[in-house]
């Protein structure tokens, strides 16, 4: 569906005024915002979309550049938003938990904005943030154990995961988020698992999370 400059790619049965509702939300999108480890700071909530909750998730520029360009960059194929999207398809029915992808909004063909709808889900916290006891901390691993062996069955390298890119639902389940930039094909298990360890590590570090966190993570990793 075509409005004004964006192209709204998804299966849900929009009306042109639900349409218009998620276009109208995405200048939002790109204001400046609390910065959050995992970045979503950005996101945009819109509820009654096709009798849905929709997340809507922007493609920001950080560093140097987004000071001065946050919204556009050049690339040609499909876009980012394009790419993340088909990633969740394929994880659907996997192990790995994810929000359920909605579709996409594009605009422009070299210079390129886009954006990710998902279905929201629900939650309080991040691994990052949640105030877990010890046992919870343990139940909440033992439930990511599976997932992260399923991306490497899959050879699937998310190259930010990190506790602030699992969300904790109010039931208590892990799921995964940022897809963006992705891996495929990646064969080397042990490889791919010490790239997890690692960005894991230094996640931790660098934002002064509980040491607990890495402990629990490469103990889960050397299980599987």
């Amino acid at each position: 569906m075509k409005i004004g400059p964006y192209t709204i790619t998804t299966p849900l049965p929009l009306t042109r005024t639900e349409a218009m509702s998620l276009t109208d939300a995405l200048p939002r999108t790109v204001a400046r915002a609390t910065a959050t480890l995992g970045g979503r700071g950005s996101l945009q909530f819109i509820d009654g979309i096709a009798g849905k909750h929709v997340a809507i998730k922007p493609y920001l520029r950080g560093g140097l550049m987004g000071k001065v360009n946050r919204k556009y960059y050049f690339g040609r194929g499909k876009s980012r938003a394009a790419r993340e999207c088909e990633l969740l398809d394929r994880l659907t029915g996997t192990e790995v938990s994810t929000p359920t992808p909605l579709g996409f909004i594009e605009s422009g063909r070299i210079l390129r904005c886009c954006w990710l709808l998902m279905e929201t889900v629900p939650h309080d916290h991040t691994l990052a943030s949640a105030p877990l006891t010890e046992n919870q901390q343990e139940t909440l691993f033992a439930r990511l154990a599976p997932q992260m062996k399923a991306l490497l069955d899959l050879g699937i390298h998310h190259v930010d995961l990190h506790p602030g890119n699992i969300i904790v639902t109010h039931e208590g389940l892990p799921v995964l988020i940022d897809f963006d930039k992705a891996r495929l094909g990646v064969e080397d298990k042990k490889a791919l698992s010490e790239l997890y360890i690692k960005r894991w590590a230094r996640a931790v570090t660098k934002h002064r999370l509980p040491e607990s966190l890495s402990l629990q993570f490469v103990h889960m990793m050397a299980k599987l």
